[in-house]
Formats: C-alpha cells, structure tokens, sequence
C-alpha cells in the first residue's frame, strides 16, 4: 500500500504533530541550527535526496515536507515567532524522514536542526524499530493539540 508520505509516514506523521507541541525557546533553538548549517551542505543534501528516489518518492517527500512547513508556520504564529528558518528546518527534517533512511548523509543535514528538539530524528533509527514509538507520539502530539485549542 502506498500512502502519502511514503515508507516512512508513521515517522512523518509522528514529526508533524510534535511540532505543534514545541515551545518558543525550542523552536529559537531549531531555528540556531538551522542558520549554524551551511547552505552548501543543504544543497548537496536536497541534490542527494532528488538523485537517489524515484519521481513518485519526490511527490511523497515533497508532500511532507509542505506539511511540516505549514504545520511550522501555523505553530510560528501561535508563537509569534515568525522566522522563516524555523520552516524551513521543520520542511527539511520531513523530506528527509519521507525519504527514509536509506538517502545517508542527507538525512543527517536535513534532520540536525529539528534533531536538537526532536532527539528521535538523531541518526538513522530502522522504522520497525521506532513505528510504534512514532505512532505514540502523533497520538500525545494530536492529543494536546486538541486539548489547547479548546482552552479558551
């Protein structure tokens, strides 16, 4: 079965809804790392990642990645924190898990700076081995942001 966010959509899934859960301080320390990257690396990070999939893996990356962006905005705005490098960290961190494990390197690059909040996405985890965890954490993730949005 294909789904939307490619092999690794419990992980996407799991990324999205935690990031509605990030603090301003988190996502200032997100947005650090992101700026620390060098925008070379990031380059040859999304040329790596477009060279090694497929053209139905790059819609499925692509769809991740503009999820998590706007998730990232929405969550921005909750904060009044509006730098458009926090996006960009939250786009490039779900493009990379869509991708999957097997792009190398460029999943190092483009999770480090969500990494820093979002320990999870620290190295290259088998995806029988975090699904479960992942699903957890979408379920905490879908759970408070419900709660909060009907505190007044």
């Amino acid at each position: 079965m294909d789904h939307i966010f490619g092999r690794d959509h419990y992980r996407v899934i799991a990324l999205v809804a935690r990031i509605a859960d990030l603090t301003p301080e988190e996502a200032g320390r997100v947005t650090d790392a992101w700026k620390q990257t060098s925008p070379a690396d990031r380059a040859r990070a999304w040329t790596g990642l477009v060279r090694t999939t497929t053209e139905t893996e790059r819609y499925q990356i692509l769809a991740a990645a503009s999820l998590a962006r706007r998730e990232a905005l929405a969550a921005a705005h909750r904060m009044q924190q509006m730098d458009w490098a926090f996006w960009a960290a939250a786009s490039d961190a779900a493009a990379a898990v869509a991708a999957g494990p097997g792009i190398g390197t460029p999943y190092q690059t483009l999770t480090a700076p969500l990494a820093t909040v979002m320990p999870s996405l620290a190295g290259r985890p088998a995806p029988a081995q975090t699904r479960a965890a992942d699903v957890a954490a979408a379920a905490r993730g879908s759970a408070r942001a419900r709660k909060s949005a009907s505190t007044p």
